[in-house]
């Protein structure tokens, strides 16, 4: 469980100017953003200001090919699509689309969309683009395709492009092909984003590391109904999950202190964000800060401890081959499996264990960890 605790933050945190400007830069005027698919390996996309929200790539009528999903690209990888039609005509009923949208009650401009794309031989000689401002109903941009990657790029603008709170949805479509594959890479959007006055001014907020824990802290000058914070924490700046709460104190002119430790961040790179929500539900969020928890050891740690009866997570830490085995305090062996990720594991009983304290026996490399495990 995740323990929230009260700050004292030191004289010093006030020097972090810079910083400062940077978090609250994100609260008002305007920003340049680019939102990119760079296709190494994974449809998923990512922008460079927390107001713009991108989802993966899609695919209508068409796929990444069974065999060569990902091949080389203009820059590392490119997605490899086919099943486009045999015709010498384009079939507006596949194609690949992304999306792009405004988040946090702001507003984006979009002005450039690019992307790289090159066929097979016997792939799609014309690549078209059309967007969802007008339902799809005309080109932003006609170019031909051969086998060299080449830029294709069109600048936007109209009403439709501008100043948008939803979604803009962007088709590209491969026509007058016999088959065969187009590889998309770096796609790319450009464009700015107006941003108005948060309910909440961040003038700081921290992620240090302190042994296998990382303390977070976060001070604010003023809040206008704000209900609380989420701590969110990812490990690629993509997915984030959950840390924990914290209730914000309202409606304030004065200057606010809060804190929460993460008792059980991944072993590496960690990158934290906070999710403001206010009194009508609506969400903010603030610009990710970053943390680096480096373990020398093994770490094998139960939690929640009491543990599920039918399921016991650890965290486990520099013990790729390390052997797991629950015991009795008796000493005697327990039939159970275990099921490993990426510095956790679950470790699954044949049977729910009955209430009673057990042993958690880790061995790798020599060493022997063990942990008791209390089941209610």
């Amino acid at each position: 469980m995740n323990t929230l605790r009260a700050i004292s933050l030191p004289t010093m945190y006030y020097l972090s100017l810079l910083y400062c400007l940077m978090l609250t830069a994100t609260a008002q005027g305007q920003a340049n953003f680019s939102a990119t698919w760079p296709f190494d390996g994974s449809p998923s996309g990512n922008a460079s200001q927390p107001n713009v929200g991108t989802g993966g790539a899609d695919f209508v009528g068409v796929a990444p090919n069974n065999l060569a999903n990902y091949v080389a690209g203009q820059n590392g990888q490119a997605v490899n699509v086919a099943n486009w039609s045999q015709s010498e005509n384009c079939n507006f009923s596949e194609y690949m689309q992304v999306s792009i949208n405004a988040q946090n009650g702001q507003k984006i401009t979009l002005t450039q969309f690019s992307v790289f794309v090159n066929k097979s031989n016997s792939g799609p000689q014309q690549l078209r683009v059309r967007s969802s401002v007008d339902n799809y109903g005309s080109d932003l941009t006609v170019a031909s395709v051969d086998a060299n990657f080449q830029m294709v790029s069109v600048g936007l603008s109209g009403a439709g492009f501008t100043e948008q709170t939803g979604t803009v949805t962007f088709r590209l479509y491969g026509c007058n092909g016999t088959g065969g594959t187009l590889r998309f890479d770096d796609l790319t959007i450009n464009g700015t984003v107006t941003t108005v006055p948060l309910p909440v001014t961040l003038l700081l907020f921290t992620a240090k590391p302190e042994g296998n824990r990382v303390q977070l802290a976060w001070v604010t000058t003023s809040e206008r109904d704000a209900d609380r914070f989420v701590v969110e924490r990812s490990a690629d700046l993509r997915e984030y999950v959950p840390v924990g709460e914290v209730a914000a104190k309202g409606t304030t002119d004065t200057r606010q202190y809060y804190g929460l430790t993460d008792m059980h961040p991944l072993p590496g790179d960690n990158y934290y964000r906070l999710r403001q929500i206010d009194r009508n539900s609506i969400a903010y969020i603030f610009k990710p800060v970053s943390a680096v928890v480096a373990v020398v050891g093994v770490v094998a740690v139960v939690y929640p401890n009491p543990a599920n009866p039918a399921r016991i997570h650890l965290r486990l830490w520099n013990a790729d081959d390390a052997a797991v085995r629950l015991l009795t305090l008796m000493g005697q062996p327990i039939d159970s499996r275990l099921e490993r990720r990426l510095g956790e594991a679950n470790l699954i009983p044949q049977q729910p264990l009955p209430t009673g304290i057990y042993l958690l026996e880790v061995q790798t490399n020599g060493q022997k960890l063990v942990n008791k495990v209390l089941i209610r």
